[in-house]
């Protein structure tokens, strides 16, 4: 009787069953695949095209979840094909650095360990034809139980060795108060195109165990993960408060602002636009030429500091009625670098620097060129030197301390007794002077 019913009740929960099996083998993939990996942000299938992860309903925030918050993540992304996949997803819980931690799935995941992503919709009145993916994160089958860096992967049909997609995002618990501060170097006697930041961090918990042991404040600037600055030894100490301002080491150059261009219209000449065509059924967007402004002085514009946002004109729903187009960069140069590539960069390339986004000069023009395929919106880049396995952000763009720049702030404890990386602060400063 007692087998009759344990086989009758695995029998009715098939798929429950399933869905166990499943998640240990995911489980277990992710752990053989990403040991000691950092992972970033990462598109693999040539057909995912926009991937978007952020808070809420705003499309230009930070993709970060207050534990436990009612709030939740939005993630987006379109399949260059009207056929519908079926797209499933976990997530990944990775220390400070971003490689994955100690913890088992079962360890920070409420619910089952994997889901499918289910919302989607065609793409309406475009030349070119995809669908739309979304996905409301946590879910009640799916939630994040402690902070930190997470990455969330998505992959096709069942099967986890096929991944097409990660996406970085964060969960924080709010236990501290932070004040950031930006100084451009050129107000002072020491004159420099540096900014620098004095960070304040205060709590008030008693939970923490030798805290400035086991505190790291990392600093982004617009978002930036390739050179990020991170910071463990506070310069003052104050009760509960801890100052980090050692300008030796916590500048950034101040850069440049980005370059824009507006590609919602296609009956118009809208921002930085020179013309636009319509060949083989697909419309065509020509920039105005873009040049080295290594010596150009500084010009205040304000822009999204490296991000995009999707936008068609006219219409109410632009991430199903947005077109993708061809964009065409031209950068003006007497004669090409004798070393190095040169990449366009920001959001449009996910902040990567990939084959598609290495511009090739040509000799005739003058000119380095890249073309990319992109939704419809409103875009800002940038121009980055690659050389002797160093990325150069001010070679072309210039560097001016008068830049404004977007800076991130957060604030990670190591918890010793769990061995991970809780996410205790977030907060982000402008270092434009009102």
């Amino acid at each position: 009787m007692i087998i009759a019913g344990l086989f009758f009740i695995f029998a009715s929960n098939r798929y429950f069953m399933k869905n166990v099996l499943l998640s240990i083998i995911i489980s277990a993939f992710c752990v053989s695949s990403f040991s000691q990996e950092i992972i970033h942000n990462q598109v693999n299938d040539q057909n995912i095209k926009t991937v978007l992860m952020y808070s809420g309903n705003n499309d230009l925030s930070m993709p970060i979840w207050d534990l436990g918050s009612a709030r939740q993540l939005t993630l987006s992304f379109d399949h260059l094909s009207l056929d519908i996949q079926d797209y499933y997803y976990t997530i990944i819980h990775c220390n400070s650095n971003w490689e994955p931690s100690n913890l088992d799935q079962s360890e920070y995941i409420d619910g089952y360990f994997e889901d499918q992503i289910s919302e989607y919709q065609s793409s309406f009145n475009t030349n070119v034809n995809y669908t739309h993916y979304k996905l409301k994160f946590p879910s009640e089958y799916m939630r994040p139980t402690v902070s930190g860096n997470y990455i969330l992967q998505v992959y096709d049909n069942y099967n986890p060795d096929k991944i097409l997609f990660t996406k970085r995002f964060m969960v924080v618990e709010r236990k501290t108060n932070i004040a950031a501060y930006v100084r451009n170097m050129n107000q002072t006697s020491n004159y420099s195109n540096d900014q620098e930041l004095e960070v304040v961090v205060d709590y008030t918990e008693d939970e923490f165990y030798d805290i400035i042991g086991n505190l790291k404040v990392q600093v982004l600037k617009n978002r930036n993960w390739t050179n990020y600055l991170e910071l463990t030894q506070p310069n003052l100490i104050k009760d509960y408060e801890f100052t980090f301002n050692d300008f030796t080491k916590l500048k950034f150059e101040g850069g440049n602002e980005f370059h824009v261009f507006n590609s919602k219209n296609i009956h118009h000449y809208s921002e930085n636009i020179q013309n636009i065509s319509f060949i083989d059924n697909m419309y065509h967007f020509q920039l105005a030429e873009d040049v080295d402004r290594t010596f150009a002085d500084y010009v205040y514009k304000q822009e999204l500091n490296g991000q995009f946002k999707i936008d068609v004109n006219p219409s109410e729903y632009p991430e199903t009625e947005a077109d993708y187009v061809f964009a065409y960069f031209t950068l003006k140069m007497n004669a090409p670098m004798q070393e190095g590539e040169i990449f366009v960069w920001g959001g449009l390339t996910n902040y990567d620097f990939t084959e598609d986004s290495k511009m090739t000069y040509n000799f005739e023009q003058k000119a380095y060129e890249c073309r990319l395929f992109l939704k419809q919106g409103y875009y800002t880049y940038q121009y980055v030197l690659f050389e002797k396995g160093e990325y150069d952000f001010k070679y072309i763009e210039g560097n001016h301390s008068q830049t404004e720049n977007s800076y991130t702030v957060l604030v990670y404890y190591h918890d010793f007794r769990g061995d991970y990386d809780r996410l205790i602060g977030v907060s982000e400063v402008s270092s434009r002077i009102k």
